[in-house]
């Protein structure tokens, strides 16, 4: 791997050919690892980016690499503002000039464009693209010369964002926020539709990963990207306007996916609009996968769902429902059936137990999460929403057992407690989720452990806990909990409710089949979301791999889809699944920490984050009305008018050229 040579890096110049060093600001090992991983067999030569740039190999003329940098700053100024708009093609042509060896390069006016570009710019285009630039003409002006015409280097350049970033579908989040702040609500819920068709159901449930990496945050709060999408989404849907790609499935290569949940509808929606037949097997009567049977409706009303569903069946995707793989049909059978490739979506269906000694899970009213809120989805959906007669505790601290708790409010004639082992600090659900059912009458017992369930004539009578203690941190800063001696009590209740994770079905595969599986019956694959089968792919809560440890949100799922998709028409077209060249440089933006966490932002007047209205808690307990409403017009307005539109433009020079890229 090449040793960096010189640069700007964080305003610090470094030049390792005069002063044998590295520049203070530069993570020399993390930046160079990588770039070593970055493609392999393909060492990267050059970066530019909005901390500066870095060279590794001198024979790249660093000329022509800011002149190609420059050419994908013009290409994305959204011409709203004159020193963007005008600036960046003049600098771009300036520098093709100067390339050819032409009279007119002159570093002054370059220098002076790229300053006014820097400073007066609305948006992060303007205001970072240049820095490149300006660090090359203040320091290393002498490298600054004409180069051939015939250059065979690499390029990949990419415009970002920290939100962009965050998001495992990698959408363009200040576009689609800015079309609202114009008005065009059609453009906006659009602009999300071509990274995945449930567009205004994650508008809903997200776990909202871009909000936590927003830098509005730095100024007041995040902006609401979540709720920002679910308003154009309803509009859109609302009006119509929301539809279906026209494509035209002619390729002869078929694909099956197997599972109808939000990833396998990811994957079947990408793959119609490259042109493949698609045929979706879902073991269930309905689509949806857990968004449906798992996210109570007062979350996501079902109509919402289907309608984005619809979308993928209007494209030409047919679905086979009550079709359960390792039931009624293999992987095996789908291939002997004529299908190309096969992606895997099966997920997590089946939930956990909590293990406790001497438990009977064939106990009446002791259930795991997911069975319960499946019940309660079918009752409510039939019009007979199940009734829970006593008190009800549910065990766990994650979304699923916030949705537990939530539903159990819902249905129960006694009292709802939530028990967690660990602090209310620790619990990994939202922190919305969280104090909405507090709000809704849940009674939370942190520090609190369970131990066995109370039985007295076949029925459950209470559930013994333990308080817990939390121990000295471990060598990385987690604290552990342990039992409290001899502290112990009981929770009198009628039901029990375990809602402590999601486990895969392992009868969904046999040995025979050639599908590499782990300890946790996961299917494992790579980071092209290939298994260990020629042809099969997988992805979602099913997978695990470098991608997923575990039951993956719906976004990252979709986003996993979404690179599958990419991964099954590569394979199918080339014969081989090849370089991502877009998620390669997302990986690298994250490995080589490039985009800095405490970046500072321009000072702007604090806004206040729009509240969403709810229901009121007093009467949504006994509700599956939907809790949240949508923004108005002028609240979405407003909420988008708070985004900084923090753009970077991120490129990579290569020794060879970059699949995907120039």
């Amino acid at each position: 791997m090449p040793e960096l040579v010189y640069g700007v890096w964080d305003s610090v110049p470094f030049d390792t050919r005069s002063d044998g060093r590295n520049g203070p600001n530069v993570p020399t090992d993390v930046i160079r690892s990588a770039l070593e991983s970055f493609d392999s067999g393909n060492a990267v030569s050059l970066v530019l980016s909005d901390r500066g740039f870095l060279v590794l190999d001198t024979s790249v003329p660093l000329l022509w690499a800011l002149q190609k940098h420059f050419q994908k700053v013009a290409s994305e100024s959204c011409g709203k503002c004159s020193p963007c708009r005008t600036g960046a093609p003049l600098i771009a042509n300036l520098l093709q000039n100067a390339l050819k060896g032409g009279d007119s390069f002159d570093f002054d006016l370059l220098r002076e464009i790229a300053e006014q570009m820097r400073t007066t710019s609305l948006c992060g285009v303007g205001k970072t693209g240049p820095i490149p630039l300006l660090d090359a003409i203040a320091h290393f002006k002498e490298e600054l010369k004409p180069a051939p015409a015939d250059m065979r280097h690499g390029f990949f350049s990419t415009m970002t964002s920290p939100c962009i970033e965050a998001c495992p579908g990698l959408v363009n989040i200040p576009r689609y926020i800015d079309y609202i702040k114009d008005g065009h609500v059609d453009l906006s819920a659009n602009l999300v539709l071509r990274h995945y068709p449930l567009v205004g159901s994650c508008g809903r449930v997200c776990v909202r990963s871009c909000e936590s990496a927003c830098k509005r945050a730095h100024i007041d709060s995040p902006i609401s990207i979540r709720n920002l999408k679910r308003f154009a989404a309803d509009k859109a849907l609302a009006s119509g306007v929301l539809t279906p790609l026209s494509v035209k499935t002619d390729k002869e290569s078929r694909v099956a996916v197997v599972g109808a949940g939000p990833v396998g509808i990811t994957c079947a929606y990408h793959l119609l609009t490259r042109g493949y037949p698609v045929d979706i097997f879902e073991a269930k009567s309905k689509a949806g996968g857990m968004i449906r049977y798992g996210i109570p409706i007062y979350r996501l009303p079902k109509d919402t769902l289907d309608e984005e569903i619809a979308i993928v069946t209007k494209m030409g995707a047919k679905i086979a429902y009550n079709q359960k793989l390792g039931r009624d049909f293999h992987v095996d059978d789908l291939f002997k059936q004529g299908y190309s490739a096969v992606f895997l979506a099966c997920g997590c269906p089946k939930g956990s137990y909590l293990g406790m000694k001497g438990e009977d899970t064939s106990l009446a009213n002791y259930e795991n999460g997911i069975d319960f809120l499946e019940r309660v989805y079918e009752g409510v959906e039939s019009g007979k929403p199940p009734v829970l007669e006593g008190d009800v505790v549910v065990v766990g601290g994650g979304n699923v057992a916030m949705d537990c708790c939530r539903a159990a409010k819902r249905v129960a004639k006694g009292t709802v407690h939530l028990i967690y082992r660990r602090t209310e600090a620790d619990a990994p659900a939202d922190r919305e989720e969280i104090l909405a059912a507090k709000a809704e009458g849940v009674e939370f017992h942190f520090l609190c452990g369970q131990d066995s369930l109370l039985v007295q004539d076949g029925a459950i009578t209470g559930l013994r806990v333990l308080a817990m203690e939390q121990t000295e941190p471990d060598a990385s800063g987690r604290r552990g909990v342990k039992p409290k001696e001899g502290a112990s009590s009981v929770i009198p209740c009628s039901h029990v409710i375990a809602a402590i994770g999601q486990r895969v079905d392992p009868a969904m595969l046999t040995e025979s089949e050639g599908i590499e599986r782990d300890r946790k019956q996961c299917v494992v694959v790579n980071a092209a979301q290939e298994t260990s089968r020629e042809g099969v792919f997988a992805a979602g809560d099913c997978t695990s791999g470098p991608r997923a440890s575990g039951p993956t949100t719906m976004i990252m799922g979709m986003g996993q889809a979404y690179f599958a998709a990419r991964s099954i028409d590569r394979y199918l077209s080339k014969g081989n699944v090849s370089f991502d060249s877009r998620w390669r440089m997302s990986e690298l933006i994250r490995s080589a920490h490039l985009m800095k966490a405490d970046e500072r932002v321009d000072p702007k007047l604090p806004k206040p984050r729009v509240a969403l209205r709810e229901l009121a808690a007093d009467s949504r307990s006994s509700s599956f009305d939907e809790v949240e409403q949508t923004m108005t017009q002028e609240e979405a307005w407003v909420e988008a008018s708070r985004c900084l539109r923090c753009y970077r433009i991120y490129s990579v020079v290569t020794a060879k050229h970059i699949p995907g890229g120039e």
